[in-house]
């Protein structure tokens, strides 16, 4: 936590109502996303016993897990539900070729999952990885499966860990990111305490509104755990009475106490499915980022590889990854997120003041300006401006670093000298793109004496590293496999501008 949220937190504390922490929003929201809210049994893995979903607020649909036997009749309704939402997405656009590129088809949409907090996104990939070697039966249609679900299931849950990707998100998530509470990060990942911080009833204070919330008889836990003195004084009693039901072969008995756990069930989560959609409401109202298209863009790109794959073999993601692919996968990971942070900070003034006081920003007043520098090309003199920038903040770059700034995110500049002066720091900066000509310069690229600059990493300064290819890693590295669903795989997560 930055020094910034910090003081928000305090004075969110001291004020008793929660502070604005960023006016726009940097993920995007589609139009019908699906709203899931998981629910597991108690003490397990990954063993579902209930599931409320849906794309429309005034029609949940919820599944509860048969009380005993398999639940095989309960996993074939969830996913001929989900796969449903997801198979609705089939239109598609023609892009065309850009330089090496060749033209391709892409989605012109994607399915979006919503979850309540931030331990549903690892549970969905725990149930994913449950449920995507499941075999098909005879006679029925593999993209309608069970495995099929377990399979899209992992798809969402390896997204969400890829920086700046809207595939699969936490609500809670979404909302912490724009207001800041008085109550700590654990609590805030309660939706409804966190909701009440935000968007308190008219007449009272956001801490009395989330103390009302955190009452266990009004809102539960969303999820996916539920509530302890839910199990032993409500739910525990029900199973038990059914299966004594069971036992006896009372079949009265067992409908009756099916129905009661159903309604049990409902009341339980209805009030996180409503609260769930007040959270996105409030979310639609922040504005959405020029970045936030664009990588959705690159996220329709990978829902449209991935159906691909899905129709052109279909084997389910293996159960680890061999060494190259999580050699990869880590890279793009890592670059994906200093790119993303770099963007936010570009367009977020939240951000990157935020980054301001852990040194990853900066701003500072340019002091000296030579619009006419130029270093020897293979064609002639290559113009490339300077610039003295005099900064009082605390400077942790180094020589070569590639700057961006908000006054024109297009611009980049590269360190070239840091010298320590009069208690601050001279950068001193080369402006090496959009400079125009030593005859024809670009002036509007070329910042002005005197002018404040706030500056920060530019996206670009993220570039993938060179790997080798699978035939030149050794064995023991995990290559070479050409035919390894891991490969195909590792071509299709790769984001496509």
């Amino acid at each position: 936590m930055s020094r910034l949220s910090t003081l928000l937190r305090l004075e969110a504390a001291e004020t008793e109502r929660a502070q604005d922490a960023s006016t726009i929003r940097h993920f995007h929201l589609t139009e019908q996303p699906l709203v899931l809210l998981p629910l597991n049994r108690s003490g397990t893995e990954a063993d579902l016993l209930a599931v409320m979903y849906g794309d429309d607020p005034a029609r949940p649909h919820l599944l509860v897990a048969p009380p005993n036997g398999q639940p095989t009749t309960f996993l074939e309704e969830l996913a001929d539900g989900i796969l449903t939402h997801i198979d609705r997405f089939q239109s598609t656009e023609q892009l065309p070729g850009k330089g090496k590129k060749p033209a391709r088809q892409r989605h012109t949409h994607a399915p979006q999952l919503l979850v309540a907090n931030r331990k549903s996104i690892p549970y969905i990939g725990r149930l994913g990885r449950a449920l995507r070697f499941t075999e098909t039966p005879d006679g029925t249609d593999p993209a309608r499966s069970v495995g099929r679900l377990g399979q899209w299931l992992t798809f969402f849950a390896d997204h969400a860990e890829h920086p700046g990707s809207a595939f699969l998100l936490a609500l809670t998530d979404l909302l912490t990111t724009h207001w800041i509470t008085g109550q700590s990060r654990l609590e805030d990942e309660h939706l409804a305490a966190l909701l009440a911080w935000i968007d308190p009833p008219a007449g009272t204070t956001g801490l009395r509104a989330a103390l009302e919330a955190e009452d266990p008889q009004r809102h539960r836990p969303a999820g996916p755990a539920t509530d302890p003195s839910f199990d032993s004084l409500e739910l525990d009693p029900l199973l038990t009475a059914h299966d004594s039901a069971a036992k006896e072969g009372n079949t009265a008995a067992m409908m009756r106490l099916t129905d009661r756990l159903n309604a049990l069930i409902h009341d339980y989560l209805k009030p996180t499915w409503d609260d769930a959609w007040d959270a996105l409401g409030l979310l639609r109202t922040l504005p959405q980022t020029r970045d936030a298209h664009r990588r959705w863009a690159g996220d329709r790109d990978r829902f449209t590889a991935y159906r691909a794959y899905l129709a052109a073999d279909g084997r389910p993601q293996p159960i680890k990854d061999d060494a190259v692919s999580a050699a990869r996968r880590l890279a793009r990971m890592e670059l994906a997120q200093g790119a993303f942070d770099a963007h936010r900070a570009l367009e977020d003034p939240f951000f990157i003041a935020e980054r301001r006081t852990t040194g990853e920003a900066l701003a500072g007043t340019v002091t000296d300006v030579d619009a006419h520098h130029t270093i020897p090309g293979a064609r002639g003199p290559r113009l490339r401006p300077r610039l003295i920038l005099h900064t009082t903040d605390p400077v942790r770059l180094d020589v070569g670093h590639l700057l961006a700034g908000p006054h024109n995110p297009r611009v980049h500049l590269t360190v070239r000298a840091i010298t320590p002066r009069d208690g601050g720091t001279d950068l001193l900066l080369e402006v090496t793109n959009l400079t125009g000509t030593v005859a024809k310069p670009r002036t509007d690229s070329v910042p002005a004496l005197g002018d404040l600059l706030e500056l920060t990493f530019a996206p670009e300064f993220f570039s993938r590293p060179p790997f080798p290819s699978r035939e030149d890693t050794p064995w023991t590295h995990g290559g070479p496999q050409h035919n390894h669903p891991a490969a195909l795989l590792e071509q299709i997560e790769e984001p496509q501008p």
